[in-house]
């Protein structure tokens, strides 16, 4: 259905003002929580442990913005069913949800057991896709209007050496994820779409960075010469939240200085 043109001196404010972001007590979520809160959004985030996210909390009343830390185990139904009442009677709605929420575990091919595979596709996926639909059938189906941002990987487009089995696998999923939704919920006003980063810094992959051969020839890969930050992956999730990406829908956005460019 077409929507009411916008000029483009409104193109990138967001076309909402409550937002969920998994993990966002941490990492990337982190990151994008204080962006959204920059920008004027309410934000609730949620994780094993809500008391990290005391800083925002604080960030959220300098702005005059609400905010909720909530704990979820986003790979139990009935946990994220609690979790949207919990958005619910905070914010009376949800215009956005960020699925950040993720993990690794450093294993070669040959060594990963099922229950370690498990436990990193359970959280990728089968979390990002729990959270996706009790935002989806709460609220923005009702409303017919919504968008969903998943956190994938350049990892979900490229193998590596070793040791990425599940991860690689996990975000490949969702990056196809991302595309079946945006197919089958377009018409429920909910655009859908991924960012893929490269590195960032984050308590998943310090050890690795912290590591000088290995940071060494990670940055010779990629062609701007750095890794990631979290503003750059921020600002990619605040542009597919934004009302000038309406029309941006199954689309899995590398930012990653050109890394997969140069493979």
């Amino acid at each position: 259905m077409p929507t009411t043109e916008i000029t483009a001196n409104h193109f990138f404010e967001p076309a909402g003002s409550r937002a969920l972001i998994t993990g966002g007590t941490s990492g990337l979520g982190y990151a994008i929580a204080e962006a959204f809160l920059q920008s004027g959004v309410d934000v609730a985030v949620c994780g094993t442990r809500p008391e990290k996210a005391a800083p925002l909390a604080a960030l959220a009343q300098t702005l005059g913005r609400r905010f909720l830390a909530l704990r979820c185990n986003i790979t139990d139904t009935a946990a994220v069913d609690a979790m949207m009442d919990e958005v619910q009677a905070g914010f009376g709605g949800l215009d956005f949800v960020v699925n950040s929420a993720g993990m690794n575990a450093l294993k070669p091919a040959e060594d990963y057991d099922a229950e370690t595979f498990d436990k990193v596709m359970d959280l990728n996926v089968k979390g990002t896709h729990l959270v996706s639909k009790g935002a989806a059938k709460r609220f923005f189906i009702p409303q017919n209007s919504g968008r969903i941002v998943n956190i994938s990987s350049a990892k979900g487009f490229i193998g590596t050496g070793r040791d990425y089995a599940a991860y690689c696998a996990s975000k490949g999923a969702i990056n196809m994820y991302t595309k079946q939704l945006a197919c089958e919920w377009a018409k429920f006003g909910i655009n859908t779409n991924a960012i893929a980063p490269t590195f960032v810094r984050t308590p998943i992959n310090a050890a690795q960075l912290d590591n000088p051969e290995f940071y060494a020839k990670l940055v010779a890969r990629i062609p701007a010469g750095r890794i990631g930050m979290g503003a750059d992956i921020a600002a990619a999730a605040l542009y597919l939240c934004s009302k000038g990406a309406s029309f941006v829908n199954g689309v899995v956005l590398p930012v990653d200085g050109g890394l997969t460019a140069m493979q």
